[in-house]
């Protein structure tokens, strides 16, 4: 099962529940200088069907 969080700014994460936490944490404090608990993101992210990644805008 994936998860997916899409930021407010356009930035999205897809991945296991540790990736996604920890891929949104690290945005969130390096791009909006926020600091977000485990519960924070387990609040807004989505299930979604297994697929391929998506593309995180710079990462490439």
């Amino acid at each position: 099962m994936l998860m997916e969080v899409t930021c407010r700014c356009g930035w999205s994460t897809r991945g296991l529940e540790s990736e996604v936490i920890a891929g949104i944490q690290a945005h969130a404090k390096a791009e909006h200088d926020i600091k977000l608990s485990a519960d924070d993101v387990r609040a807004v992210w989505r299930v979604v069907a297994e697929g391929p990644p998506i593309d995180e805008p710079g990462s490439g």
